[in-house]
């Protein structure tokens, strides 16, 4: 048997893409068109709860009061669609090489406002914001849809009541599960003893999993009461902007949303600094955190500088900076490496 050449970029594409999922009866595979979501969504029954809510005065079940000592934490999300640049520089600082390829799309976006959607807190970004909290607190989420297609806040860790789940179950929906355009709801999250840790959240709506290949993506941090901060955190997503989510010709593995060495996240530390970073994946690969120059202990307490991450896990590395200079932080499955999984930490003395 004889094969043709191959050339660099189709050895590391991995050849045919694969298939996502299906919705309203459409095949979607990663490499496949992008499909058209509003159109799609029509084609998706609204669930028989979410027709008889009276979205402006939806009430509240058993929603948890914090725990003595605890306090509510109210955060006001948009979901939100902007232009996104997945190369702004153009080039591969690693390769020192340009980048060709167009990297715009219109990409969907969780975004932070001021309270009672007064007016956004920055710009857009990928991951959407962190929510943080405390143990003993409830984590408030005023939630409103600027979409053309349902969408959800799904949490991972924390606790919550089957109406708190953001999540697409087919006839059996909450509204929470099924927000449609235009559409306000609030989520409460309950942040008792054992949520501690980082988690993501991220959309579980009826057009699951495109709006998460699109964006819809971000971090919750639960702290112990009391408990010192680290002096530098940063967080990380491990991700996949597919074809079929961009529209682009090509897909590109990204790190919050970024594409290659100079585009992706600079991260930034100094000697003697507490360091506490925390990574995610969000697609369907499995990827792995390596950080030249540094090593921690993992969580079964042995010394690595390599760690796999899957879909949905989340990953804490701690250490106490003491290694100057300038490094690169990477996930080492070699074709993500070099598809645009890649970035500098720089450290400081």
């Amino acid at each position: 048997m004889s094969f043709g050449p191959v050339d660099r970029r189709s050895f590391l594409s991995g050849g045919a893409g694969a298939f996502i999922c299906t919705l309203a009866g459409q095949k979607i595979v990663s490499d496949g068109p992008e499909p058209d979501l509003v159109a799609l969504s029509g084609g998706i029954e609204v669930p028989p709860k979410v027709r008889a809510a009276k979205w402006r005065q939806l009430p509240i079940a058993a929603e948890p009061e914090p725990a003595p000592g605890g306090q509510k934490r109210e955060y006001w999300i948009v979901a939100t669609q902007a232009r996104w640049n997945i190369v702004p520089t153009k080039r591969d600082e690693m390769m020192n090489k340009k980048i060709s390829d167009k990297a715009k799309f219109s990409g969907y976006f969780y975004r932070e406002y001021t309270e009672n959607f007064g007016a956004p807190k920055g710009r857009v970004s990928m991951p959407g914001p962190v929510l943080e909290a405390e143990t003993g607190d409830t984590i408030v989420v005023n939630f409103r849809n600027d979409l053309k297609v349902p969408v959800t806040m799904h949490p991972h860790g924390v606790h919550y009541t089957p109406e708190m789940d953001g999540a697409y179950k087919g006839k059996h929906t909450d509204p929470g599960g099924f927000v449609q355009p235009g559409k306000t709801f609030r989520y409460v999250w309950d942040c008792r003893e054992g949520t501690e840790g980082v988690w993501p959240y991220h959309d579980h709506g009826p057009l699951d999993p495109m709006p998460l290949y699109k964006g819809l993506f971000g971090f919750l941090n639960i702290r112990k009461k009391g408990e010192p901060r680290p002096d530098v955190e940063h967080y990380l997503v491990f991700h996949s902007l597919l074809t079929a989510s961009t529209g682009l010709a090509r897909g590109f593995q990204c790190i919050n949303g970024r594409a290659y060495t100079g585009n992706t996240p600079e991260l930034r530390a100094k000697v003697g600094q507490r360091v506490a970073q925390y990574v995610t994946a969000m697609g369907n690969d499995f990827h792995t955190y390596h950080l030249h120059g540094h090593r921690w202990k993992s969580a079964g307490g042995r010394v690595v500088d390599n760690e796999t991450v899957g879909p949905a896990d989340m990953l804490t590395v701690e250490f106490v900076e003491d290694n100057p200079g300038r490094w690169f932080y990477h996930c080492h499955v070699f074709s993500h490496l070099h598809e645009g999984m890649s970035g500098w930490y720089i450290v400081e003395p």
